[in-house]
């Protein structure tokens, strides 16, 4: 049966289930959390994901033991940083949250997480996901996007005492996409390596305020009201050259796994759009 759109056009699936990876709870937020508001806004269905519990990055601890030499509850931590991002997901919209919460002392890739995130996958079959730069030299971050490409195999698959969901694998059937964060971890030689150079920009000006407040969330990070923290990265990452390129204050900038397939080359409406304002004094907006 011949199709009725007309032809170079593709229609744009509604309600998509999205799957957004963090290495750690923050990076959930931090990394994609604009564009996850806005998925969420128009409908969408979104899952947090972190495989680790993040205590590595309890910075408000840590001080305290430091200074302290007294052993924390660490249950305690876990919960609380747990918390934390399900507050953050709150505010962005979002309400299913997995905190998988592996210890991330020493972070590797071991078959429990694989295992743990193919779960995840047949849950909620994805039609996008969201995760770091395979690369990304912050180990939690690159291992994660490691484990989640070993656990897209190993969900399409039947495994031993894991109920069978069918999911294409290979990004080819329910995953159509996979987007890498163009942000850097760390900045170190390693890191230059692995040039990445965006391909896919979303404008996040609208929601960037909710970025904010979801960011500030994570106060065992040195986040909150109180702290300039979010208002020194919200400018320096999302205010920074791919809004300014693309001519709008606030985005967030990712790389596609697969090449997109059209039948003429593509151009964005919302580009165009862009193209023709005569003006670019917006691009110094600060909302922040």
């Amino acid at each position: 049966m011949m199709s009725s759109l007309p032809r170079g056009k593709a229609e744009v699936p509604k309600n998509l289930s999205i799957l957004n990876i963090g290495g750690h709870p923050k990076d959930c937020v931090l990394y994609a959390g604009g564009t996850i508001a806005k998925h969420v806004h128009r409908g969408d269905r979104v899952t947090m994901l972190t495989p680790y519990t993040g205590l590595s990055h309890h910075l408000t601890a840590i001080n305290e033991y430091r200074d302290s030499s007294k052993m924390p509850d660490m249950e305690a931590l876990v919960e609380e940083r747990k918390k934390e991002l399900e507050n953050a997901s709150a505010v962005l919209g979002v309400k299913d949250v997995r905190f998988l919460g592996h210890d991330d002392s020493i972070t590797t890739i071991t078959p429990e997480i694989v295992s743990d995130i193919a779960d995840v996958i047949g849950d909620v079959t994805p039609d996008i996901i969201i995760t770091h730069w395979p690369d990304d030299t912050v180990p939690a971050h690159g291992l994660s996007t490691k484990m989640l490409l070993l656990a897209i195999d190993a969900a399409a698959g039947i495994r031993p005492g894991k109920p069978y969901r069918p999911f294409g694998g290979d990004t080819g059937g329910a995953a159509s996409q996979i987007f890498y964060h163009d942000q850097r971890g760390r900045t170190n030689i390693l890191e230059s390596l692995n040039p990445r150079m965006p391909n896919v920009i979303i404008d996040i000006t609208d929601v960037v305020v909710q970025k904010a407040e979801a960011m500030n969330c994570f106060t065992s990070q040195n986040y909150g009201e109180r702290s300039n923290l979010q208002r020194k990265l919200g400018e320096v990452l999302d205010g920074g050259l791919a809004g300014l390129h693309t001519r709008v204050p606030y985005a967030e900038a990712f790389l596609s796994h697969n090449p997109e397939l059209y039948e003429y080359l593509p151009l964005s409406d919302y580009r165009i759009k862009r193209s023709n304002e005569a003006s670019t004094e917006h691009i110094s907006q600060m909302l922040l």
